[in-house]
This record gives structure tokens, sequence and C-alpha cells, in this order.
């Protein structure tokens, strides 16, 4: 048997690269990808961050102007709140129901 080379022998018969140098310059590869992946990540988040606080300063403020908005009519018409939300519930309930009944049948009959 014969045992297996540590390098590659190009078309020229010399050897190529060695085995240990080509894993070497994989490595080397790998670690500039990741370099260069955690410069473009950095990059993003820097980008997006100015975005990300003013929207939270803009849902911030539309929850300060609209919670008191809705709240107002639960708080005078509890009632009829707790009649409009149990109807949508039934509603979305039978459409649920009908959806698993149809999805039942098979067309290719």
């Amino acid at each position: 048997m014969v045992p297996p080379f540590n390098t590659e022998i190009s078309s020229n018969g010399k050897a190529a690269v060695a085995e240990p140098e080509r894993q070497e310059l994989n490595m080397l590869q790998e670690q500039q990808t990741t370099q260069e992946n955690r410069s473009v990540r950095s990059q993003v988040i820097e980008a997006i961050e100015p975005l990300q606080k003013q929207l939270d300063a803009k849902l911030h403020e539309l929850d300060a102007s609209l919670r008191p908005r809705l709240s107002q009519p639960v708080q005078n018409k509890p009632l009829l709140s707790v009649a409009i939300s149990a109807g949508v519930g039934v509603l979305f309930g039978a459409i649920a129901v009908l959806g698993l009944m149809a999805g039942g049948r098979s067309t290719a009959e």
C-alpha cells in the first residue's frame, strides 16, 4: 500500500503547494473574510442606529398621543368594548373553522 502524499504534483512534475501551506492560506482567507464581515456588519449598525432612534422617538410620540384617545371610549362604555371584541373573536373563529373544513376536501378526486 502506498502512503498518501503531503503535496500535490502539478503538470510540470514539481510539487505545487504543500498541504500545510495550503491550510495556512485557507486560514488567512477565512480570517480576512471574517474581518470583512465584521467591518460590513459594523457599518450597517452605524447606518441603522440613527434610524432606529428616530423610530423609537416616533413610536413613543404616537403612544403618548393615541393611548388616551383609545382608552377613553373603553372606559366610558366597557360593555360595548367587550361586545365588539367578542364579535370579532367569533368572526375570526368562524373563518378559521370554515378554512379547516374547506382544507380537508380534495379537488383532485
